[in-house]
């Protein structure tokens, strides 16, 4: 009974599995014209108005000082996509030129959630490790001595050689996260600014905690750059908004005010594909995950909804062949923390899925594999790694939300959340569709 019912258990796994991708093949036919995705007015390295600094007190910028008098003989450095310097307790960006005007994705998940009663629903305030908390897309740009955060939107969009677009573009101005001052230019003129306060402070957009923030007991604790992203850890402490209808009746927690928590959250921030993959209509009639936008670029006398499936970018190295190597695998890594019973069949039912791959003209198109145990910079909460993860819930499911970008749903991440009661549900579901065929079930 117990070799079926781990057999059962891969299949199920391999239904998991499922929910984090849709496709990855490309024989359906693509839209013949699909607008580009256009930047928001208001973009570029312009010239510095008189308007007050949200990152400081009073009139405009301080002007930069001396590049060692910012980033000292003590700064950690880590360079990548952007340089990250760690002095003291501060965190600065030193960022290229090239790197201004650029579609990124931040992605926020917890590495640590907060301490929480697994039997309330949700699992409780922080709910688990590697949970996400935020997503968004975001550029920088600058404007004379300083830099502004923006995050752009892709939700209505036209063809940009059309009149209409600039009445798209008047009406899709990116909201501004932050604004820092320029505290010294690089060698290459790369601008480098203090983000703390992006970390440790109540900035909505990047807060793990909906509530406040006490900046007193909220630090960073690690601060990594890659080629192609930037990642970071902090530790935040604050007072969540009490819910509503719970508790006491003001909504708070009954008996007293609502305690601190506290979570050490990861942020993500990976440059979105300069090469934008070419999206594909979504049809009702096929299953898909997809993202919604509204053309008003098109012929017709009205806009246009256009959805697209989230799907993944599998190219094969040679065109030519019938079955190709992809150029980039699909890679899913066994969290540690899966029980070692369940092990192999998480790593079986991953590899189930090669089959369906080479029908579709892919070898070795999805790879198992275990994090790398000496490489002390993987995180399973970098947006780049995909990772099913084994949570500690009473709840009897699984989920497979993923990450996608905005602009194309081309699928960046297709992590798993297994919670460890889900072979309970398994165990109910083969009782109840096989018993009658297989008396093991009945006992």
């Amino acid at each position: 009974m117990k070799k079926s019912f781990c057999a059962i258990s891969s299949q199920f796994a391999l239904y998991l599995i499922a929910l984090a991708f849709s496709s990855a093949c490309s024989s359906a036919p693509e839209p013949k014209t699909v607008p580009s995705p256009q930047r928001a007015v208001g973009q570029g390295d312009t010239t510095a108005r008189s308007a007050g600094d949200s990152s400081r007190a009073g009139g405009g910028p301080a002007q930069p000082r001396p590049y060692n008098r910012v980033i000292t003989r003590d700064a950690r450095t880590r360079r990548g996509m952007f340089a990250v310097h760690r002095v003291n307790d501060k965190l600065y960006f030193e960022i290229p030129r090239k790197e201004l005007n650029k579609d990124m994705l931040l992605v926020g998940r917890f590495t640590r959630a907060a301490a929480s009663n697994p039997r309330l629903p949700g699992g409780g305030f922080g709910s688990y490790g590697g949970d996400q908390f935020a997503e968004r897309t975001l550029r920088w740009d600058r404007s004379g001595n300083r830099i502004i955060l923006r995050s752009p939107s892709f939700a209505i969009v036209a063809d940009s050689t059309s009149p209409v677009y600039r009445a798209v573009q008047a009406s899709n101005y990116p909201p501004v996260i932050a604004v820092f001052n320029v505290e010294a230019y690089g060698p290459d003129s790369a601008a480098v600014i203090d983000v703390t306060r992006l970390y440790t402070t109540n900035i909505t957009e990047f807060s793990a905690i909906r509530g406040n923030l006490d900046q007193n007991r909220s630090f960073i604790e690690n601060a990594l750059a890659f080629p192609d992203n930037v990642e970071v850890e902090a530790t935040q402490t604050g007072t969540p908004t009490p819910t509503p209808g719970v508790g006491g009746g003001a909504g708070g927690q009954a008996g007293g005010a609502t305690p601190a928590q506290s979570v050490l959250a990861h942020w993500s921030l990976v440059r979105l594909p300069e090469n934008p993959m070419m999206p594909r209509r979504f049809d009702e009639r096929v299953g898909y995950f997809s993202i919604n936008q509204v053309d008003f670029g098109t012929s017709e006398q009205r806009s246009a909804d256009r959805s697209y499936i989230t799907r993944y970018r599998l190219e094969k190295k040679d065109p030519n062949a019938a079955l190709s190597e992809p150029v980039k695998p699909l890679i899913y890594y066994v969290d540690p923390a899966t029980p070692e019973q369940w092990k192999p069949w998480v790593r079986k039912a991953i590899l189930d899925w090669q089959p369906a791959f080479e029908a579709a003209g892919f070898k070795n198109a999805i790879i198992a594999m275990d994090p790398p145990a000496n490489d002390p910079d993987w995180s399973p909460e970098d947006v780049r790694h995909t990772v099913i993860r084994w949570l500690p819930s009473t709840i009897e499911n699984a989920q497979g939300p993923h990450v996608s970008d905005p602009r194309t749903g081309e699928i960046l991440n297709g992590s798993v959340r297994m919670f460890h009661n889900v072979l309970n549900l398994q165990r109910d579901w083969y009782f109840t569709q096989a018993s009658p065929l297989d008396p093991r079930a009945r006992s």
